[in-house]
């Protein structure tokens, strides 16, 4: 994939056949796993292409590096976190970004689309945990859950697959479960 380095990797759930990675130029490209073949790339910065970029020839025109992906349930659509701290989310038919928010304030690190696919969850470094509507494109819930050691805060997040419940884990060594 046009010399890049992936950051991150997930299954497409819309189609068990597809699977996402994000790279560090700040692309994503969608892979036919049966065929074992590239589909398509899409560039996250102001003019999304499906197409592969030189990061040195349009710096303005791409994100910074996905850190995490998570794929929605229902819809062919995933949500990205980026280096810069922005949540993405990328129509995977047509490769375009459709919405994009300033998530965090550092890095951010981890994501996860609740079951339902009307809420994300994002973590950061600068240890905040936020819940996203993503229709709306507003915060439902945020805390500071993490406090920052080596340089990193949230690690990690998930939602309950059943119950109304979501989880994230820090550098400072915690595991928070809120309800």
């Amino acid at each position: 994939g046009g010399g890049q380095v992936p950051t991150c990797v997930a299954s497409v759930q819309t189609d068990a056949a597809k699977v996402v990675a994000g790279y560090v130029g700040g692309f994503v490209g969608v892979f036919d796993a049966a065929r074992g073949a590239l589909e398509s790339v899409a560039g996250l910065g102001a003019r999304p292409r499906v197409a592969w970029h030189d990061v040195r020839d349009s710096p303005a025109e791409v994100s910074t590096q996905p850190n995490k992906i998570a794929s929605h349930p229902s819809l062919p659509l995933t949500a990205t976190v980026h280096e810069d701290g922005t949540l993405r989310l990328l129509d995977l038919r047509t490769g375009h970004n459709i919405h994009s928010l300033g998530a965090h304030s550092g890095p951010a690190t981890s994501v996860a689309v609740h079951p339902s696919g009307l809420q994300v969850l994002t973590g950061g470094v600068d240890g905040f945990v936020r819940s996203w509507d993503i229709r709306q494109q507003r915060v439902l819930f945020e805390s500071c859950m993490h406090s920052r050691k080596l340089g990193e805060g949230c690690a990690a997040v998930s939602f309950h697959p059943t119950l109304p419940l979501f989880a994230s884990g820090g550098a400072d060594g915690k595991v928070h479960i809120m309800a």
